[in-house]
């Protein structure tokens, strides 16, 4: 380590002092010698200064909850600028997330950041942000009068804390902070490798080249950067790499706010820091994004662009906040935690007694929850604890929490390829709804009409004909979850007939999650977030000034969480007690002797919870109420569906018990010795479900050829 020092050019020796064209004092000195007698050496380098890379850049947009990584939008000046989230803080009354002061600014101006497709106000500029301060009040051990530490940080005030995450979009699990001041700043960071998201560039990975790297010198008072970070490029070094291979991003405009985390050396060193996707070191959050600047190499022909970033200790300090680290950790789920384990519960108690039902009562707390534990904090804090210590998720959720997570995020995950705008996407998603009333062009009539009508259409190739004739060419928009159900009814009976209890216990147990789901009238329409062909513009207030403004949208957009989530969240107690009156209700369930019997009886569950519940009815009854995700409407869905959707939910519980007996049964599972149908270990399930190749995921031209 040593003073580094950037000049724009060389001088000789000889243009200094004595006559030179320089005055003797411009020269910069090669060693500083301090008062204790340290003598520290002084390198310098010729430089030249570059612009950064003012591309529009592709923004990750969010697909679920926000949190760190994601882009948000401040417009001013009726000009759009763009920042990144870093991290989430508290002050223990109040959630803030921490991003750029240039940007948020700090008038109270709404915050936006595009959500299901919209843009979507997220918060607000708080008036308590930070711009400069001086070196001795940061660092008060440390000489440096006339010098201001740049900080740049601003705080939005967030509207729903329920909305957000302490997750940073691309990076797994991250520890404590590095927590850094004056008495254990050393020069052992220099080298030290960091990674960050930022919203324009993505995953970032550099090195820490500097500390206090004076950026600017203004009227006698220097300005400086607590970090001056260098890109990293993995694995080689420049005269390793092949000429003209692609070099990893490096930070763009629209990365500002963006945390920059440590990562620890003992880690980096047993993990492969070269794999693709998020890496497995301990991340330790370090310092925040306000800024960069470039420098081009030696022939001018390529930029270098350094990232400047404050100390997050000092910002958390001066801000008396508190990092937040564990928050909402899980993707929220489509049909709500609450509406699967639900289903999950209630299934198990509505067995007939025998072996099975014996099996499952001692397993049922794998599968779901208690009856008496479905509420969704006790739900919350069984996941949170689950997901900390890698124990096991309950099955009726898993693929939504775990399932749907891209494989480079967490172990067992299987979204294959990202979609854009911070999501990800790949075979399993299409696998939890169908659109069955969607028309057919020719004749009007549905899908689900169809497959009703005639067993011949309950087949992939006819699905495939009609999703072609309506256009539907993308696998994610060609939705099959009756066929999902088939694929699992058929491992139930197989793992029934080997002998394999873990197995058929796992499996039912996540069977159990795409039951719920087509039990679920959105999940089986056309119209799952309302009427997406209808534009429509919502009026919002400036909460500052009450202006007015105007944001772009769809009639009814929102309806699918506020009622499937939000909805039975606020009503857990009346659901619970609602799926239990209701559960020893309806007629016979036909018998379920095969694969394509089970899709059947997903079919006629799907059909039955839209007679009940008519999607078109929920998207009017919440445009109806003011079409918002709040207490008004939640209360006005409730009292318009509210013991329909409890009685849809019980039906869900009895077509999935009906389908685990049969299953059970075709299979001849009573065969097995009652010594191993007792408690299966959670490490047996957690390695089944992290198991991509257990019941896989396949879209529709996959699934056939596992299909019996």
């Amino acid at each position: 380590p040593c003073v580094h020092v950037f000049v724009r050019r060389w001088a000789k020796a000889t243009d200094f002092g004595g006559g030179g064209l320089l005055h003797a004092e411009d020269m910069i000195p090669r060693t500083l010698y301090l008062p204790d007698g340290r003598a520290v050496p002084v390198c310098v380098t010729a430089v030249k200064q570059g612009e950064p890379d003012t591309t529009p850049p592709t923004l990750v947009w969010p697909g679920g909850l926000f949190g760190g990584g994601m882009p948000i939008s401040v417009r001013t000046q009726e000009h759009d600028r763009f920042a990144t989230v870093g991290c989430l803080a508290t002050d223990g009354h109040t959630l803030y997330a921490l991003t750029s002061r240039h940007v948020t600014g700090d008038r109270s101006e709404s915050v936006y950041t595009i959500a299901r497709g919209r843009m979507t106000e997220i918060g607000y500029a708080s008036k308590q942000n930070l711009s400069r301060l001086p070196f001795t009040e940061v660092y008060p051990d440390f000489p440096g009068q006339r010098t201001y530490v740049n900080l740049d940080v601003g705080l939005i005030e967030v509207l729903d804390s329920g909305e957000w995450t302490s997750r940073c979009v691309s990076l797994g699990e991250v520890g404590e902070i590095a927590d850094l001041n004056e008495l254990n700043i050393t020069t052992r960071l220099i080298d030290a490798p960091v990674v960050a998201v930022g919203a324009a560039s993505g995953r970032l990975e550099g090195r820490i080249k500097a500390l206090f790297y004076r950026f600017k010198s203004v009227g006698g008072y220097d300005y400086v950067s607590d970090f001056l970070i260098a890109p990293e490029y993995p694995g080689e070094t420049d005269e390793e790499r092949a000429p003209g291979k692609r070099r990893p991003a490096q930070t763009r405009p629209g990365d500002s706010g963006a945390i920059w985390h440590l990562v620890t050396d003992e880690e980096r060193d047993e993990q492969d820091s070269s794999a693709a996707g998020t890496p497995q070191e301990q991340l330790r959050p370090l310092a925040i994004q306000w800024g960069g600047q470039v420098f081009l190499g030696a022939n001018s022909s390529e930029a270098y662009a350094f990232a400047l970033a404050t100390n997050l200790t000092t910002v958390l300090r001066t801000l008396n906040l508190e990092l937040v680290a564990r928050h909402n950790r899980g993707p929220l789920p489509y049909w709500g935690q609450l509406g699967h384990y639900s289903i999950g519960s209630f299934a198990c108690k509505a067995l007939a007694n025998g072996k099975l039902k014996t099996f499952f009562e001692t397993n049922s707390d794998q599968i779901s929850f208690p009856i008496d534990a479905l509420t969704p904090q006790q739900i919350k804090e069984r996941l949170k604890a689950a997901k900390e210590g890698h124990d096991l998720i309950p099955l009726s959720d898993v693929p939504d929490i775990l399932w749907k997570v891209h494989e480079t995020k967490v172990h067992g995950g299987r979204d294959t390829r990202w979609a854009g705008r911070g999501r990800s996407t790949g075979p399993e998603h299409p696998t939890h709804y169908a659109d069955v009333d969607q028309p057919h062009p020719a004749d009007n009539q549905t899908l689900l009409e169809k497959s009703l009508a005639n067993d011949a259409n309950i087949s992939v190739q006819a699905w495939q004909r009609f999703y072609d004739d309506c256009g539907h060419t993308e696998q994610r928009s060609r939705g099959l979850l009756p066929f999902r159900i088939w694929q699992f009814f058929d491992a139930l009976v197989q793992f029934a007939h080997d002998g394999e209890p873990e197995k058929f216990l796992c499996a039912a147990g996540l069977l159990s999650h795409y039951v719920g789901d087509a039990c679920q009238p959105l999940h089986g329409s056309m119209f799952s977030d309302g009427y997406s062909d209808q534009e429509t513009t919502i009026i919002h207030h400036r909460r500052d000034t009450g202006e007015e403004y105007e944001e772009q949208s769809h009639v009814g957009a929102g309806v699918h969480s506020t009622y499937e989530t939000k909805m039975l969240d606020r009503y857990s107690t009346e659901v619970v007690q609602g799926i239990g009156a209701a559960l020893g209700g309806g007629a016979a369930l036909p018998p379920v002797n095969s694969g394509r019997d089970a899709a059947k009886a997903a079919l006629e569950l799907m059909h039955r919870a839209a007679v009940a519940i008519p999607p078109r009815d929920l998207v009017d009854a919440y445009v109806d109420a003011g079409g918002r995700p709040v207490v008004a409407v939640q209360d006005a869905l409730w009292e318009q569906f509210g013991a329909r959707t409890t009685a849809a939910m019980a039906d869900g519980a009895r077509v999935l018990a009906h389908i685990w007996a049969s299953a059970w049964n075709v299979g001849h599972g009573d065969a097995m010795p009652t010594a191993e149908l007792g408690r299966i270990g959670a490490g047996d399930l957690i390695a089944l479900y992290e198991d991509t190749n257990f019941v896989p995921s396949l879209d529709l031209d996959e699934i056939g050829q596992v299909l019996q």
